[in-house]
């Protein structure tokens, strides 16, 4: 299996650098773990909502998703390159 050349073309125009969508893409398995992802005040809202399915004893807080602008997680997510 090879990569097809029109990827490979588009990849080293963006100097392959990954972009803050790129990065939010890549990181789909969070929306499993998480089940919440979004601006603030949304996580906020719905976090309070669904509390009593998450399994913590901790009260969560919105963190920011790192590379990604104005989107939050009830956990920090991190980049695992």
């Amino acid at each position: 299996m090879s990569i097809n050349e029109a990827v490979i073309k588009k990849e080293r125009n963006k100097d392959y650098k990954l972009t803050g969508i790129d990065r939010l893409r890549f990181k789909t398995r969070y929306f499993t773990d998480n089940g919440i992802i979004g601006t603030k005040g949304f996580v906020s809202h719905y976090y309070e909502m669904f509390k009593g399915c998450f399994n913590t004893s901790n009260e969560k807080k919105p963190k920011k998703i790192s590379g990604v602008n104005r989107i939050y997680s009830p956990k920090r997510l991190v980049n695992e390159a």
